[in-house]
């Protein structure tokens, strides 16, 4: 029995909507981290929302974008084409990137903004949507690197035997 791994390969519209989402998630985290750090500097006034004492943070606001671009694109199924796919797309992005900039205090359930996880979590889904735009690229690239890798260590292992 043979097994042969799924390919992706990602059409045209689909490396365009994956752009639409990269580009609006890094403006979007960019955006968020510019005024916190205008906030936090008294550059700007605080405009941050509290409720009976509690900061909001903008991941609340980036959980229900997400709830509520994937309710709708359930519910109204838009055609991938459509100039209203591209916004929910769009739309998408932001949510994301409000969501994952505050990534640690999801694992650390501490209100601390500046933790590194926060900054590895932004890379990793970066990663993820230019691997996901060009996976024939990556995957092309990942197969070099571990072909020489696995030639580089049979050779060592055959000069130590």
């Amino acid at each position: 029995m043979s097994s042969v791994a799924p390919s992706f390969h990602p059409s045209p519209t689909n490396r365009k909507l994956i752009a639409i989402v990269t580009s609006s998630f890094l403006v979007t985290f960019v955006t968020a981290r510019l005024f916190v750090y205008l906030v936090l500097g008294h550059l700007l006034p605080n405009f941050f929302l509290e409720v009976r004492g509690v900061h909001v943070h903008h991941f609340t606001y980036g959980v229900f974008i997400l709830a509520g671009v994937g309710l709708y694109a359930i519910l109204k199924r838009p055609e991938v084409t459509t100039r209203v796919y591209r916004t929910m797309t769009m739309i998408y992005g932001v949510g994301l990137a409000l969501t994952f900039d505050e990534f640690g205090m999801w694992i650390r359930l501490e209100d601390d903004y500046w933790v590194r996880q926060s900054y590895d979590a932004v890379i990793i889904v970066v990663l993820i949507l230019v691997k996901l735009a060009y996976y024939r690229s990556v995957l092309s690239w990942g197969k070099e690197i571990l072909a020489f890798f696995i030639h580089f260590f049979a050779r060592v292992m055959r000069s130590l035997v």
